[in-house]
């Protein structure tokens, strides 16, 4: 993993389907500084990898929660 990439996992209530899904992985993917997403709706989780030299985790975080979602973060990777 490159010095400037992080990840964090966040819990989602309510996503309801797959759809929902793959749109809000679309809209996450589209953010300057985030690499990759994965949303989880049968457990209702994000996993988003992103570039710190780009983008900080406040402003992931914030994104993540513009969805519409009520969201919290349950794991992030440690700083190098």
């Amino acid at each position: 993993m490159n010095k400037n990439t992080r990840e964090m996992k966040l819990q989602a209530e309510g996503i309801t389907c797959s759809s929902c899904a793959k749109d809000m992985e679309n809209i996450l993917r589209d953010k300057d500084g985030i690499i990759d997403v994965t949303v989880r709706f049968a457990d209702e989780t994000i996993d988003i990898r992103y570039d710190t030299g780009v983008i900080d985790r406040k402003q992931v975080f914030i994104a993540a929660r513009k969805l519409g979602y009520k969201v919290k973060i349950i794991h992030e990777s440690p700083a190098e």
